[in-house]
C-alpha cells in the first residue's frame, strides 16, 4: 500500500485528480460518474474475473499496468497486452509515467476527444493495490 500512497502523491504534486481503489471492481464504481483518461492497474489484478475490460476511460484513455520492484512477473494474456499503453515497475519508473500520461493527454487534446478544460478536470487517474 506504500507504492500506491507514493505514486498518487507523485501524481497529485504533478496536478492530476487520483482516485485510488482496492480492486478494478471497486474503481468501476468510484468513477462511475466521471472517465479517466489513465488507469494504472497492478498487473495481479489483471488476471482477475475480466473486469479489466470494463473500466471507464475517457475516449482517448489508456490502461498502463505496474509492478512492484519485488514482484514475480508472468506473462500476461495476450488479449489484456493488446489493451495496455505500458507496463512499468513503479517506483523506479515514476517519470515515465508521468511522461506517458502527459502524451495520452495531448494526443487526447489533439484528437478532439477532450477539450482543453475538460482534459483538466478528467486527468484523473485510478490505482489499484494488488
Amino acid at each position: 500500500m506504500a507504492l500506491i500512497e507514493g505514486v498518487a502523491q507523485t501524481l497529485s504534486a504533478a496536478g492530476h485528480r487520483v482516485t485510488v481503489a482496492a480492486s478494478i471492481a471497486g474503481a468501476i464504481t468510484a468513477l462511475s460518474a466521471s472517465r479517466p483518461l489513465i488507469a494504472l492497474v497492478d498487473r495481479s489484478e489483471l488476471f482477475s474475473d475480466g473486469t479489466t475490460f470494463r473500466i471507464p476511460l475517457a475516449q482517448g484513455g489508456a490502461l498502463i499496468a505496474f509492478h512492484a520492484d519485488d514482484s514475480e512477473r508472468v506473462p500476461l494474456p495476450f488479449p489484456i497486452q493488446r489493451t495496455m499503453l505500458a507496463a512499468l515497475q513503479l517506483p523506479l519508473e515514476r517519470q515515465r509515467l508521468l511522461a506517458l500520461i502527459g502524451n495520452v493527454e495531448v494526443r487526447a487534446r489533439a484528437a478532439g476527444r477532450v477539450e482543453s478544460t475538460e482534459a483538466d478536470d478528467t486527468r484523473g487517474m485510478e490505482a489499484l493495490p494488488g
